[in-house]
């Protein structure tokens, strides 16, 4: 399919965007059906009109350059429909699912220019499919790396008196060729640690801390916590799932390692950068950190102060009861 470049975003209304903050629910990873009241429809990557067998637009360009894409938008309801259309910068929300961010773009989103649309709006009758062209623009000045977007297409529900927009879209896997660096390291470890009531019995030491993305390309975080007692007596470990880190994001994360109580643990906790879904990482180092932790079994303590002073009373019985020596 070949259309001439579209205007560029910055001139397009975005009042829709207000409506488009109260979003409700949101597929961007697979391509599927979305469904409002009696409106259903779909998007999904494009080549000549037709659906590709891709899951997302996956671009690498120099600074200064220009990539033209297509994604293709269907009415599967009964019914005419009208769907507003946008680009915008692409987030991991807290729940760790990536999402398109309401408002207006102020990063890669703003590279981004729809065609076929009408301000943003598109209106299909039942049936019907329409490709829209989409042309990455990006600035000479963009540095090297990933810079996450997406497009959003959705429908305003006004039922019950409340407005409410249903969105789905296609995420953009841009990164700006240059130098790529795949780095995280871990901040603010905390430890406490939960005893078990069984006295001396293994407990649940929780390590809890911040994972940065320090490099410029998205990446998974996988972690690995061990700890010990002193001089290395008992060693356990975890490891934790790798979640998903746009770069400069910041996550908390907290893994479990099921450990003795030894009075003291000393630990670490070693992030190492690892590749999501079809990306490549070279030359990523794992980092770690260390933390103290105490590691005290309360009900132990108990039975050894119950144990200590059954062992004085017993022992004060048995001096009472010595008969006195004749003089």
């Amino acid at each position: 399919m070949t259309a001439s470049p579209p205007s560029r975003t910055h001139g397009r209304p975005r009042r829709w965007w207000v409506v488009l903050a109260a979003a409700l629910s949101m597929a961007l990873l697979d391509p599927a059906t979305a469904v409002a009241a009696d409106v259903a429809w779909s998007v999904a990557p494009s080549t000549g009109g037709a659906p590709d067998s891709r899951i997302s637009l996956r671009h690498v360009t120099d600074p200064g350059a220009s990539v033209d894409d297509e994604i293709i938008v269907t009415n599967l309801g009964s019914q005419p429909a009208e769907y507003l259309v946008a680009a915008g910068d692409g987030v991991v929300g807290a729940d760790g699912a990536f999402d398109i961010a309401a408002g207006e773009p102020t990063r890669a989103g703003r590279w981004i220019t729809v065609g076929g649309t009408d301000a943003g709006r598109l209106t299909l009758n039942a049936g019907e499919a329409r490709a829209l062209p989409v042309r990455i623009d990006v600035p000479a000045d963009a540095v090297p790396g990933d810079h996450p977007a997406g497009i959003v297409v959705g429908v305003s529900d006004g039922s019950d008196g409340v407005t409410v927009t249903h969105r789905m879209g296609v995420r953009l896997h841009l990164q700006v060729a240059g130098e790529i660096a795949a780095q995280v390291r871990a901040t603010h470890v905390e430890a406490s640690f939960t005893p078990s009531w069984i006295p001396f019995a293994p407990g649940v030491l929780h390590v809890s801390y911040d994972v940065e993305n320090t490099g410029n390309v998205r990446l998974g975080d996988a972690a690995e916590v061990a700890v010990a007692g002193p001089f290395g007596v008992a060693p356990a470990s975890a490891t934790a799932a790798a979640g998903e880190l746009l770069p400069g994001d910041v996550a908390r994360r907290t893994v479990a390692v099921e450990a003795w109580p030894m009075a003291v643990l000393w630990g670490t906790v070693t992030v190492t950068p690892t590749a999501i879904g079809e990306d490549q990482l070279t030359a990523a180092a794992a980092q770690s950190a260390g933390f103290l932790a105490a590691a005290v079994s309360w009900t132990g303590l108990v039975a050894l102060v119950a144990i200590g002073g059954l062992v004085v009373w017993v022992w004060r019985r048995r001096v009472g009861r010595v008969d006195p020596v004749d003089a």
